[in-house]
Order: C-alpha cells, then structure tokens, then sequence
C-alpha cells in the first residue's frame, strides 16, 4: 500500500498477507451494531473473524463508507467519507516516500522507501489486546482489554511487564492491581506463568523451563498461537487446534483466589469454602464494616503487638500447603529452629517458612533455606497444589491454648 493507494469500506476491500494468513479492513464485531465500523487485522478465512488489532478502537465510523490508507503527510490513516480522521500513525510529517504493508505475522508496518526499507511504525508494537508470536514485551508494551466481546473501545484490564522483577507480569484493573505472577522458585509464592508463555513473550529468546510434563519448546510451535487480555480480566493463551477451534490452553486469574492480595494482607483465601476469606487467628478485619459486606481488601491487622518485652510472648501458627507473596529475604539455615530463632530475635519478621533439602541429592551441601517475611503477609491461599508450610508469628495471648497446643505436638 502506497499514497493514493486506499482501501474503500463500500468497495468491501481489504488486504491479505502474501502467505493469506491475515486480512486487514473494515468490520464490525460479531454480534454489534452494523453501524459501527472499524478498521482490523483478523485470521485469514475466520469466520466469525478473529480479530486480533483494531486502529481506530475508541473511534468507530458511522457507516460503511470509509478509507484506509497513507495520506499525502505520510500517515496511515481511517477517514470517513467527508475527509474527516478517526485514527491515525502519527508519525511525523513527510514528504519521503513511505508505503504499508501486511506480514505474515500479523503485523502491520509502515515503511520508508527511500532509507531501505527501515520500519517507520509497527501494529506489533503498538497493539490492542492480543499478543501474537514474533511480538517482544518489554515495558513500553501494553495489552488493553476491549471493553466486551463486542465491543473493542478501552477496556478496563491491562497486562504488561511488571516493573519489580524480570519476568513477572501484572494485570491492571484501571488503577488497581488485579492480579501478578511471580518468579517460578522453590517456593510457592503467587500464580506462576506458564513456560510457554514466558518463552513466547521473550519473542523467544529466553531459556525455555524444561520439566516431564513440556515439549522441547521451539518458535515453530507458536505459529497457531496467541495470547489475549479478555474483557472480564484473565490473560488466555489459546491454540488453534486440528479440530480447527481455538482451545484455551493456559488461563490466569482461574478463580478468586488467584486475584492480587484478593483477602488483604494476613487474610487467608479458600474457593472451596462458604466466606471465601478469613483473618488469620490472632488478626481481625481492618474494617469490620466493609469485611462483612464481602469488602475484604483492607485486610486484617494483628489484635495484639508482637515482639514484646517477655522471650515467650510469641508464637508461630503453623499453616499448611500455602501459597503466599513473595518473601523479603532467605539464608541457608542448618534446621527449621535456626530459622524460627533468627524470626524471633528480628522484630521486623511476621512470619517464615524452612524447607529441608536431602544432604544426599545435593552432594554433600546442606541446600536447606529459611525464608523471612519482614512485611506483612499478603497473597495467602489455602490447600494450593505444591504450596508449603508457613508459619506466621502471633502474640500468644491471641491465640489461646490452640497455638500451644500446636506447638507441644
């Protein structure tokens, strides 16, 4: 596509990759009012179509009378039938010969003529909610959700590279965190995103996971793939399939539980139960009011201050296959009392959890490790598939003969 080149929405025209694996122009979504129109690139051949970038999302045109195409500044643009503009590249003004062009991958580019062909402007790097193999994200890249599976405008989820760590992913709801992944580790943190995806979002140029249950991973396993930001807040990785429908094969959030900080901080999450979440005994809700109107993000807070002046004022509550957020510090520790004293002589410590590593498998090196929460515990889930023990530092007078009890036992 070059200047003078447009494609017309009453013409029905519309662009094909070279390979007819993607289209590019006018639509409108299936099921929506016919009378709004707008401009994507979609799977060659779907039907209904597959849309996977939409240029003028916010802006759609009122009837089928529009153009697509580069205007004499340069500038891809969608004009309806009056000259007016609804979307545009937004490149700087120029009078070089610059041209449009359709990939294989699904990306749109904008090229310029006359500097050998270098890449002006990229679908790829400015997208809509769909993240197609051949992508990088890095922390300029955003996926925004549409605001319903009819409807593309601005939606309220965003995913993007979390800013705290490498490898680690947030998902937005306006200014709300919703939900994050962590790190995969030793130990169960919060939700872990799945290999395939880490290595596809890389633009695969990370070292794969390897584990019994993944394929040698490879670039040529993604050409059938893609990776949404939905409109109800979960990030899906889909396949397209050899019974030619589009499988999901990897979802986050699944449930409310796997919500950023869902109960608060020392608040514990069960699905499986009536009130998804409580306080940790020896903690109440922050807000009583807003706890018992099904409001948990405040959290809880401790009844009583720890770290008192009495050596045996504390105590640990022993909790089981739990999944928390990440830790704030570990050191190799020879036995769990070694990492339970260095808890109680920090008055900082809320909590810690010891895993012991077989001597044997690790030629002779103790590999054992004491993880320490310095802040307050927050992302806690119960009964998590490969979580571990925590255990959380109480003030025993809050606890009663239960916690002693636990730890007689």
């Amino acid at each position: 596509m070059t200047l003078g080149s447009l494609i017309s929405d009453d013409q029905g025209d519309t662009i094909v990759s070279s390979g007819e694996k993607f289209e590019l122009g006018f639509f409108t979504p299936n099921g929506s009012s016919q009378s709004r129109r707008y401009v994507g690139i979609w799977y060659h051949g779907s039907n209904p179509k597959t849309v996977v970038w939409v240029a003028n999302r916010d802006k759609p045109l009122s009837d089928a009378h529009g153009a697509f195409g580069i205007a004499e500044d340069g500038n891809l643009k969608v004009l309806d039938a009056g000259g007016k503009m609804y979307w545009s590249t937004s490149l700087e003004r120029s009078s070089s010969d610059r041209a449009a062009k359709l990939m294989d991958s699904g990306n749109l580019v904008v090229v310029s003529k006359e500097d050998q062909g270098r890449v002006l402007w990229q679908s790829f790097e400015n997208p809509t909610d769909t993240f197609l193999p051949g992508m990088k994200m890095n922390e300029n890249l955003v996926l925004t959700s549409w605001t319903s599976n009819v409807d593309p405008a601005t939606g309220n989820f965003t995913f993007q590279q979390d800013r705290e760590g490498t490898n680690q992913f947030v998902i937005w709801k306006r200014s709300v965190r919703y939900w994050k992944s962590e790190v995969s580790g030793n130990f169960i943190s919060s939700d872990e995103m799945s290999p395939a995806v880490l290595y596809m979002l890389s633009n695969f140029t990370s070292t794969p996971v390897r584990n019994d249950f993944l394929p040698h991973l490879t670039s040529s396993l993604y050409n059938a793939t893609r990776l949404v930001m939905s409109s109800s807040g979960q990030i899906r990785y889909l396949l397209w399939d050899h019974e030619k429908v589009w499988s999901l094969i990897w979802s986050d959030p699944r449930d409310g539980c796997s919500l950023y900080n869902t109960c608060g901080n020392f608040g514990s999450c069960n699905s499986q139960n009536g009130l998804v979440c409580r306080c940790l005994p020896g903690f109440k809700p922050t807000s009583p009011d807003n706890w018992n109107n099904g409001d948990y993000s405040a959290g809880c807070v401790r009844k009583s201050t720890i770290c008192g002046s009495n050596a045996v004022s504390d105590a640990f509550l022993s909790l089981k296959m739990m999944k928390v957020g990440t830790n704030d510090s570990q050191f190799n520790a020879k036995s769990e009392m070694e990492c339970k004293i260095e808890c109680l002589n920090n008055c900082q410590c809320q909590a810690y959890s010891y895993e012991e590593v077989d001597i044997a498998r690790r030629g002779g090196s103790n590999g054992s490790t004491c993880w320490i929460w310095s802040e307050d515990v927050r992302n806690l889930q119960e009964e998590y598939d490969s979580g571990q023990n925590l255990q959380v530092r109480v003030a025993v007078p809050d606890i009663g003969m239960m916690i002693l009890l636990i730890q007689k036992s």
